[in-house]
């Protein structure tokens, strides 16, 4: 592995400022404009953040990596150990559990379309669909793994073509595969490490590698990026999920996201690399891989969630 896996153990985890924002002075604070309330990740839950960064909602977790508020108001996540659906009254109604553990199991989750659960096990490189029993419907066996490696997979995804698309952390390659196993388009992100893609609605990739944010077009092209050294007076760190808002804007959580007392858990980019809000509590929650920017009132933002 490069230098950076070394010093990153993912166990288990935008930009010219705006002015008039406050950053790292106030802990507990959102900084800029929160449109919504915000669902994400922390160190040992997850939770459901108020527009003024407040905790309204929590449920305890292993160190999850993915998190998606359902339309039926449940939470569905991916902890490294299972993939889980709880109610808003914390009660577990969907759960699976890998067999093989080593490594990590499962980073990534996605309630499809037609009901079933999509789950990528980290621990076997498989990226699995489960039927609502948590039984396995299909397997889809991807390429490079080892069974029992920390860094198979991070996020995976099914797209609207009935393809995968599967980020290989380890080896650093984002591929989108065919439902057989064939592999129809690839790209090597530039930051030190795959974690999260999704395929926006004009056809383009884009993806978080803790050093960056970057975009492809279908042919591979790099069409976008914004790295963390382009920020001037702010200094996130590592960025991992995302989350693609109808306004082009990106939303990312931050693995280990503060130092010395200064960064982000979670923030919002425009297109023009200007912070939109972040949030920010070194005191907190250090891992909030995990995102998803909902609406005034919790739910999910209407439309498809691309994250």
């Amino acid at each position: 592995m490069r230098t950076s896996l070394r010093k990153l153990n993912l166990g288990g985890a935008a930009l010219v400022l705006s002015a008039g924002l406050c950053l790292a002075s106030d802990p507990t604070a959102i900084s800029g404009r929160l449109s919504g309330k915000i669902l994400a990740t922390g160190d040992q839950r997850v939770m459901v953040l108020s527009t003024t960064g407040q905790v309204e909602w929590e449920y305890p977790t292993k160190l999850a990596h993915d998190v998606w508020m359902l339309p039926n108001g449940h939470v569905l996540f991916a902890d490294g150990e299972t993939v889980t659906e709880v109610t808003r009254e914390k009660q577990v109604v969907f759960q699976y559990r890998a067999a093989e553990q080593k490594g990590g199991a499962t980073y990534s989750c996605q309630r499809l379309a037609d009901g079933k659960t999509l789950a990528g096990e980290n621990s076997t490189g498989r990226v699995l669909e489960l039927d609502a029993t948590g039984q396995i419907a299909f397997t889809l066996q991807t390429s490079p793994s080892k069974v029992g490696e920390h860094h198979n997979l991070r996020m995976t995804r099914k797209l609207d073509n009935g393809h995968y698309l599967v980020c290989h952390s380890g080896a650093g390659v984002v591929k989108e595969y065919t439902a057989q196993g064939e592999v129809v388009w690839q790209v090597k992100p530039a930051g030190a490490l795959a974690f999260a893609a999704l395929r926006t609605p004009q056809g383009d990739t884009l993806i978080s590698s803790l050093d960056q944010i970057e975009e492809f077009d279908a042919q591979g092209k790099k069409t976008w990026s914004c790295s963390v050294q382009e920020i001037p007076g702010t200094k996130p760190r590592n960025l991992t999920g995302l989350q693609w808002l109808a306004n082009g804007h990106v939303v990312a959580g931050c693995y280990q996201g503060y130092k010395d007392g200064e960064g982000f858990g979670l923030l919002e980019i425009s297109r023009e690399k200007q912070l939109v809000w972040g949030y920010s509590q070194p005191k907190g929650d250090h891992s909030m891989m995990g995102v998803e920017l909902l609406t005034p009132t919790g739910g999910a933002l209407p439309g498809p969630c691309l994250r």
